[in-house]
């Protein structure tokens, strides 16, 4: 009887046991937290370091680990001091961030600590592994640029058959000496922050726009350089592009009257046209006098050309308007009206910004003699004096205006026959 006695009670002992489990979650008995690994790799990108716990949080938990390794503070940066367990979560995480590239393998060790409301479990340390960096030099296309009204930027990491690994993200930066405030004279297309190398590629463009506040009279300079993130970046050729911030050229900007000054380039082109025996007193650079008077009327200029001048065989009143790039010369269309470095025959080493107008009414005979009148696109630009360049995109190729007569083709040969003239503001 003694022996089924002691067999009861220790049944009894035991139901009593099971009913205080500890790992009843309705207890209150701490949970039991660990590394879900115990090693990461840190190579340029940030990672989650992550915990995680037998069972749901009763209530918010804040886990403290200490740290060891062979990185210094300088090289990485942890989103927080410690892991937060919300109540009724099972997981919490802390980012560890790149701050610089690694010359060398180096270590980086969590400890988790003891705290209130948990336990520490069997993977209670974790270690980063800090891998030697991979270190990319690029360098911008273009050392300078100018912001109308629009203007692409370019650089490119490594050489013509670099490929890169992954995705490249170049944070950009403006650098000191830059007068032009974001926001306010500059605007970057979709909010960009950096320049993105796709995998696979090698280079990256970022679109500024003119912000509210640009001035044609008033230009900005903007600065633009790469964010090195401590050597992971390294400058090429160009470490840098110097933007000057202008704006479209706009009707008030061109308003006054201008008297023409030179037919750009003149002495070369009579060199080619005596070499092949042509007629130099034709050509329309006898323009002493003449002028052209530009009124802003809001959503169009009217153009008035006086009578005095070879000039006058082409240009009559007229009403001018933006128009698209026509007859581009060796250069990059920037946006709906403009483009970038354009050519110009008869002038070496020198490469031109500009802006392109239609003229509703021109004589594109270019003649005294015969009249043909009809639309004509031109291109302007204000030069650093201030001076009007004019160039000419469109002329009656069927007429064939009276002057260097072996040159003339259909369609209009904007390479040689877009003659440029420079006239200066007389009066506003």
């Amino acid at each position: 009887m003694k022996k089924y006695l002691y067999l009861s009670v220790a049944l009894a002992t035991l139901s009593l046991g099971a009913c205080n489990n500890d790992d009843d979650p309705g207890s209150g008995a701490d949970v039991n937290v660990q590394f879900m690994s115990s090693s990461y790799t840190l190579d340029d990108e940030p990672i989650e370091i992550k915990v995680v716990a037998s069972q749901a949080a009763a209530s918010d938990l804040n886990i403290g680990f200490t740290i060891g390794g062979t990185a210094q503070a300088a090289d990485y940066e942890l989103s927080a001091q410690s892991f937060q367990l919300a109540a009724g979560a099972t997981e919490a995480t802390v980012t560890v961030t790149p701050k610089q590239a690694f010359d060398q393998a180096k270590t980086l060790t969590l400890t988790l600590a003891s705290g209130t409301g948990y336990t520490i479990g069997r993977v209670a340390a974790t270690t980063v592994n800090l891998v030697e960096s991979s270190v990319y030099v690029y360098s911008f296309t273009a050392a300078a640029g100018e912001l109308q009204e629009s203007l692409t930027v370019t650089l490119t990491v490594g050489d013509k058959d670099f490929k890169a690994p992954k995705e490249l993200e170049l944070p950009f930066t403006i650098l000191a000496g830059s007068t032009a405030e974001a926001g306010k004279h500059f605007l970057v297309k979709d909010d960009a922050t950096a320049f993105v190398v796709p995998k696979d590629g090698n280079s990256a463009s970022l679109t500024l726009l003119p912000g509210p506040e640009v001035d044609l009279n008033n230009p900005t300079t903007l600065k633009l350089g790469v964010d090195e993130q401590g050597g992971r970046f390294i400058a090429g050729e160009i470490p840098s592009v110097t933007v000057t911030i202008k704006g479209l050229l706009s009707y008030a900007a061109l308003a006054g009257t201008w008297e023409c000054k030179e037919l750009i380039g003149l002495e070369m082109l009579e060199l080619w046209a005596m070499d092949e025996e042509m007629d130099t007193e034709t050509i329309p650079s006898h323009n002493d006098g003449f002028t052209i008077s530009i009124t802003n009327e809001g959503d169009h200029a009217a153009f008035t050309p006086s009578s005095t001048g070879d000039l006058t065989n082409l240009f009559r009143d007229c009403k001018m308007t933006y128009t698209a790039p026509f007859n581009v010369v060796d250069g990059v269309v920037s946006g709906n009206y403009t483009t970038v470095g354009e050519g110009y025959f008869w002038v070496d080493d020198e490469s031109f910004n500009l802006t392109y107008f239609q003229l509703d009414r021109a004589n594109r005979a270019f003649d005294k003699t015969q009249e043909s009148l009809g639309k004509m696109v031109v291109a302007l630009a204000l030069d650093e004096n201030g001076s009007m360049l004019l160039f000419l995109r469109d002329l009656d190729t069927l007429e064939q205006p009276p002057f260097l007569p072996l040159w003339w083709d259909d369609p209009f040969e904007a390479i040689l026959l877009g003659l440029g003239y420079r006239f200066d503001r007389i009066s506003q």
